[in-house]
């Protein structure tokens, strides 16, 4: 990223709406998701770590008004964290970190994605019946984990994400609590009703899915 800001990484201007910011985010993340390329043999783990990094400084105001005075005065050298290691350079498994809560989400989100549509085609029984079967693997996963279905939206599992690498040690009670802080103090009304709107259509399709 050293020759590329946040706006480049995810091909906004510096004057874009937090709508195109989040539209550019989701539009990148379906051709950048690792899952989505692994089986054509492509790594874009780097590349979707980056996208998450830019992602979740220009959605939050006050993370990018300062970032914006950043790149406007003296250039910032921007890195990627990496979540396969720790600072130390321990490699982490996924068993002891946040990251195996997000790829559960960001799967199951893939999953409704493809059920949704076959839903709207009203054919495919064979088909729906398996990704009922491989959403639930990821609903135990978040369940165990105590993570609530109105936090399994990719939108608000990236904002944990950010915020639980910047301190591994908190517990998930209180990175929920913080998000809900979040949401309390920074999200305008409109933003607020946006998110809860794209959270409970997953929940519903995530329900109506599970009951097929």
């Amino acid at each position: 990223m050293e020759n590329q800001n946040y706006y480049d990484i995810l091909g906004v201007s510096t004057k874009a709406t937090q709508d195109a910011i989040t539209a550019a985010k989701n539009t990148l993340a379906k051709q950048y998701h690792p899952d989505a390329n692994i089986k054509n043999g492509i790594d874009t783990t780097d590349k979707m770590q980056e996208i998450l990094e830019a992602y979740g400084v220009l959605s939050d105001a006050a993370r990018r008004a300062e970032y914006d005075r950043e790149i406007s005065g003296r250039g910032q050298d921007m890195q990627t964290f990496d979540l396969k290691a720790d600072d130390s350079g321990r490699e982490q498994t996924q068993e002891d970190t946040f990251v195996t809560y997000w790829k559960a989400a960001g799967a199951l989100y893939e999953i409704i994605t493809e059920s949704n549509e076959l839903f709207r085609q009203k054919e495919e029984t064979t088909r729906l019946a398996q990704l009922s079967m491989q959403a639930l693997k990821y609903i135990i996963i978040l369940k165990d984990a105590a993570i609530p279905e109105k936090y399994w939206h990719p939108d608000i599992m990236n904002w944990l994400l950010f915020t639980w690498y910047k301190n591994r040690n908190i517990t998930i009670t209180y990175l929920l609590t913080m998000y809900d802080e979040y949401v309390k103090k920074s999200v305008t009304p409109v933003e607020k009703l946006k998110l809860q709107g794209r959270s409970h259509r997953f929940r519903h399709s995530v329900r109506k899915l599970i009951k097929y």
